[in-house]
C-alpha cells in the first residue's frame, strides 16, 4: 500500500496521433471482425469529421473488449482511453500505453493521498488534447457489468467537458457522441454485433453563465437519454433475469427496426408489480421444462415460424470452409483452452480470445506458412510462402463467416427439438404470451 502511494506520477504527453496506435489498429479491428459478426452498423452519418474534437460516450458491459470495439468501428480515428492507472507504474508498459493514446485514472482502490489532483490533471491534459481535435472514448457507467442495462453514470465526463472549456471557450463546440454496443453473446466467437451511433448531445446550453461550468446532473441525464435510445436496457433491474429471455428472443442485434423493438423493450419499464410477479411465475416454469437448457432464447424467436432457415449453399461450402481453415484451428483450439485456465470473468472472455489472435494469430500462420511452402513447391522461402500465408489468412476468414451460419444452423436444430419437445414448447409460448400480455397492457 505504502509502495503505491509513493509511486511517481508520469503526466501522458500531449498528442492527437501516434503511430503506434496507428499501427495496432489493423490488427485490432482484424480481430474484432474475425472474433464478431458484424450484424449492422447505423447512425453512420452521425459521426464527426474526423478532424473535429470528439468525446465518444458508451456503454459497458464486456470489460476492455468494448474499447477494443470502439477502436475498430471508428478507425482511422484514433481513440484516445483512460486506463486504471496501476498498470502505468512499470516504464516500459507506460511507454507501450502512451503509445497507444491510453491515459491513467485514479481510482479509490489505489489509495492515493493524492488522486483527485491527479485526476484533475488527467482531466487537463485530456482537455489539451480535444483541443488539438482529439478524440476521446468514455465508459461514462465507471465499470463493467455483464447485463443489458444501462446503469447509473458518474460524472466524469461532464468534469472533462468543463476541462475543455474553461481551456478554451470555443470548445462549446465539442462533439459529443453517444455509442450503443449491442452482443448477441459477448463470450463466443462469431456471435452477433451491432453499433449504434446517435446524434451528437448538445450541451453549450447548460452552461452556467456565473461559473463557466455544467452542472453534472444537467448533462448527464442527455447523456443518460441519449444512451437509452441506443442500447438494450432491461429494466426493471430486479427481474433482469426473467426478462431477459423475451428481449434475448427479438434478437436485438438483427432487427432492422430498432426503434420499434426498443420501444417494446421499454414497455417494460411499466410492467406493475402483479405483472412481473406473474411473468417470474412463467419463467420458473419455463426453466422446470428445461427449454433454456435445450435451445437459446435467440434460436427460438418469439414462435416456432421465427426459427432460422438454413440458406441452400450452406453445406456445399462446407469443404471449402474445413479446407481454409484447418491450419487455423489447432490455435484457436489452443486460446480457448487456455481462456478457460486463465480467464474467470466472464466480461473478459472475448477480451482474451481476440487480444491473443489479433497479435499472435498472424504470427501463427507465417510460422506456418514456411513449412507449408516447402511441402508444396520444395522452397523455403519466396513467393510459395507468401502464398502459403495468404491462403491461411484468406481461408480462415472463409472459415470463420461459415462457422457462424454453423452457429445458426446447430441452434435451429435446438430449436426445432425444443417446438418438438410438447412440455418445453408449451412453457415457452406460455412464458412469451405472459409476457406480451403484460407489455401490451
Amino acid at each position: 500500500m505504502a509502495k503505491t502511494r509513493n509511486k511517481a506520477f508520469v503526466e501522458p504527453p500531449i498528442q492527437r496521433w501516434h503511430i503506434g496506435y496507428g499501427t495496432a489498429v489493423h490488427l485490432v479491428r482484424s480481430g474484432v471482425t474475425r472474433f464478431h459478426r458484424i450484424e449492422r452498423v447505423e447512425g453512420q452519418e452521425n459521426l464527426p469529421d474526423p478532424m473535429e474534437p470528439a468525446i465518444y460516450v458508451a456503454n459497458h458491459q464486456n470489460g476492455l473488449m468494448d474499447a477494443i470495439v470502439q477502436s475498430a468501428m471508428l478507425s482511422p480515428n484514433q481513440i484516445h482511453f483512460l486506463t486504471r492507472a496501476d498498470v502505468f507504474y512499470q516504464k516500459t508498459v507506460r511507454k507501450l500505453l502512451f503509445a497507444f493514446n491510453q491515459m491513467p485514472i485514479f481510482r479509490q482502490r489505489d489509495r492515493l493521498a493524492d488522486a483527485r489532483e491527479r485526476n484533475q490533471r488527467i482531466f487537463e491534459i485530456c482537455a489539451e488534447r480535444l483541443n488539438i481535435g482529439a478524440s476521446i472514448g468514455l465508459f461514462p457507467e465507471g465499470n463493467h457489468r455483464a447485463s443489458k442495462t444501462l446503469r447509473p453514470l458518474r460524472r466524469g465526463v461532464v468534469d472533462m467537458v468543463n476541462s475543455a472549456i474553461q481551456l478554451n471557450p470555443e470548445m462549446k463546440a465539442l462533439k459529443l457522441v453517444p455509442v450503443g454496443i449491442d452482443y448477441e453473446q459477448m463470450t463466443d466467437f462469431r456471435r452477433r454485433m451491432s453499433y449504434r451511433i446517435g446524434p451528437p448531445i448538445p450541451f453549450a446550453d447548460l452552461i452556467d453563465e456565473s461559473t463557466g461550468s455544467i452542472p453534472p446532473g444537467l448533462l448527464l441525464d442527455r447523456i443518460k437519454d441519449a444512451l437509452n435510445d441506443l442500447l438494450v436496457n432491461i429494466q426493471p433491474d430486479s427481474h433482469y433475469d426473467v426478462l431477459l429471455p423475451y428481449v434475448q428472443a427479438l434478437r436485438t442485434t438483427e432487427t432492422e427496426d430498432w426503434i420499434t423493438t426498443r420501444d417494446e423493450i421499454r414497455t417494460m419499464q411499466s410492467i406493475p408489480e402483479t405483472g412481473l410477479e406473474a411473468i417470474q411465475e412463467s419463467h420458473a416454469a419455463l426453466l422446470k421444462a428445461g427449454t433454456l437448457k435445450a435451445a437459446r432464447p435467440e434460436d427460438l424467436g418469439h414462435g416456432a415460424e421465427d426459427v432460422r432457415r438454413t440458406p441452400w449453399w450452406f453445406w456445399p461450402m462446407a469443404p471449402l470452409a474445413i479446407i481454409g481453415g484447418a491450419c487455423a484451428y489447432p490455435f484457436s483450439k489452443f486460446v480457448q483452452q487456455q481462456e478457460a485456465k486463465r480467464v474467470k470473468d466472464p466480461c473478459f472472455t472475448s477480451t482474451f480470445k481476440v487480444s491473443a489472435g489479433m497479435f499472435l494469430f498472424p504470427i501463427y500462420l507465417f510460422a506456418l506458412a514456411w513449412p507449408l511452402a516447402r511441402l508444396a513447391s520444395g522452397e523455403w522461402g519466396g513467393w510459395p510462402v507468401i502464398g502459403a500465408y495468404l491462403f491461411n489468412l484468406i481461408g480462415s476468414r472463409i472459415a470463420g463467416w461459415w462457422y457462424g451460419g454453423y452457429l445458426d444452423w446447430k441452434g435451429a436444430k435446438e430449436a426445432r427439438s425444443a417446438y418438438a419437445d410438447l412440455a418445453q414448447a408449451a412453457a415457452w409460448q406460455s412464458y412469451i404470451s405472459t409476457v406480451k400480455s403484460h407489455i401490451k397492457a
